[in-house]
């Protein structure tokens, strides 16, 4: 597992992200697999949203598991070199990087939303917390207060950097150059225009971290290889996938250990498969 830093939040991440969406349709057992599997794996940074329904819920369960795990095996075993071993394949909140977020349109919804996922998530602190908007960029002062709500929270400890997702180009734009957001979560995948993979320098260079959202295009992109190895290219962006079984985070699992060869037999391929989307 290869693993960077995340913009200037300094954070330790590792290049592929779990995306938590999918875990919705997931029963509380399998999640908890899938969840255990991708950080045994090596990812550390899971990725979710209060607007996922039940989602928050079976993480911060896993966490509790984990936890709980250690201390009964710790009080029952006198070797360290176990209870080590233990502990470090167990997703255990300190080892993780949690990112959540909020689709409120109020201060007071943020404020709710927020305590909400801190309870679910069993942690007392979010390390990357969102505010999803496609529609205008919250900034200190407007009659929103979302932005405010933020500073309020990251001042008491509830979060640590704030970050912005969005659908909508030119709000992306503006967010990293605001210098107001830590974090960017913006759709990116083989499909995205020249610009819109622009926004890779641009972060880069404003010193923002970047995950890359809708990786296969919301299912559209069925070659998983192709679509790896074309966000593999870009070192500084964090690349968000999902995963309803443990096949599938397998599979990611393959990708990282074997990544493709970004060659020209790579590179006609990607182009062949654009070109078969495009007259389809």
């Amino acid at each position: 597992m290869e693993y960077v830093t995340l913009g200037r939040t300094n954070l330790m991440v590792s290049c592929s992200a779990l995306g938590t969406k999918l875990l919705q349709d997931v029963s509380l057992e399998d999640s908890v697999e899938i969840l255990n599997t991708a950080f045994k794996g090596g990812i550390n940074f899971f990725d979710t949203s209060s607007a996922y329904s039940g989602v928050e819920e079976k993480i911060g369960k896993t966490i509790s598991l984990a936890e709980k795990e250690i201390e009964v095996f710790a009080s029952s075993s006198s070797n360290d070199f176990e209870i080590q071993r233990a502990a470090a394949l167990l997703p255990l909140r300190k080892n993780l990087i949690l990112s959540s977020g909020t689709k409120a349109k109020t201060a007071k919804e943020a404020s709710i939303e927020l305590e909400k996922s801190l309870e679910y998530l069993s942690t007392d602190c979010i390390d990357i917390y969102h505010i999803t908007n496609q529609d205008y960029l919250p900034i200190p002062g407007t009659d929103d207060g979302l932005y405010n709500e933020m500073l309020i929270a990251r001042r008491s400890g509830k979060i640590r950097f704030i970050g912005f997702t969005t659908h909508n180009l030119e709000l992306a734009k503006e967010a990293i150059d605001s210098g107001l957001y830590d974090v960017l979560r913006y759709p990116l995948n083989i499909f995205s225009t020249e610009e819109e993979l622009n926004l890779i320098k641009q972060a880069e260079k404003a010193d923002v971290g970047i995950t890359a959202i809708k990786t296969l295009a919301s299912g559209k992109i069925e070659n998983v290889p192709i679509a790896f190895g074309f966000l593999r290219q870009n070192a500084k962006v964090i690349s968000v996938w999902g995963a309803r079984n443990i096949d599938e985070i397998q599979k990611l699992l393959y990708f990282e250990s074997n990544p493709p060869n970004i060659d020209d037999q790579f590179l006609a391929e990607l182009e062949e498969l654009k070109n078969q989307t495009k007259n389809q």
